[in-house]
């Protein structure tokens, strides 16, 4: 049996400043803030990335994952857009060239929640590797990578459309 102290300091250092940094990101966002439109695409970027080169790279049956993951962006997405409509509309300011955003946890539950799942996962891994190649593993994870990526997506799509008008707060689209 592997211990918790053990596995944390196998953790490589990189990881925990990857941690700091993602947790930094959320909770600036607990926050009302400006934000160019192109740095509003990091962290969906960061997280589909993340997730397909886990999916290539990491499981032997990898099409069994990249098909749940592509699945579950979907839903991911749906889901994103739900909860951050139930914020303030986000606004854009044409002079500074800024989205307006809400302050919302969301960014720091996905986070943490994505975080969290993918470390746990890596550390399944890492102990038992024969596990990986299993078709339950690939869905796992695939659900996991998909659903964080996708709530990223929708988090962000709505923020960008509200933003530029494209629909508003109260809409039928936004609840």
């Amino acid at each position: 049996m592997v211990s918790i102290s053990s596995i944390l300091s196998h953790t490589p250092v990189w990881v925990w400043a990857l941690f700091a940094f993602l947790v930094l990101s959320g909770l600036s966002a607990l926050r009302p803030r400006k934000s160019r439109p192109v740095t509003m695409l990091l962290l969906p970027v960061f997280f589909f990335v993340w997730g397909l080169y886990s999916v290539f790279m990491e499981l032997p049956r990898w099409t069994i994952a990249l098909g749940v993951f592509a699945v579950m962006i979907a839903i991911g997405f749906g889901i994103g857009w739900l909860l951050a409509s139930r914020y303030p509309a986000s606004t854009y300011d044409r002079k500074a060239k800024r989205v307006m955003r809400p302050g919302t946890p969301l960014t720091l539950i996905f986070i943490m929640i994505g975080f969290v799942a993918k470390y746990v996962l890596s550390v399944v891994m890492a102990i038992n590797p024969d596990l990986s190649g299993t078709i339950g593993f690939s869905l796992v994870y695939g659900t996991t990578s998909g659903l964080i990526s996708g709530a990223f997506w929708g988090i962000m799509g709505l923020q960008l459309l509200q933003a530029f008008n494209y629909i508003g707060q109260g809409n039928r689209l936004t609840g």
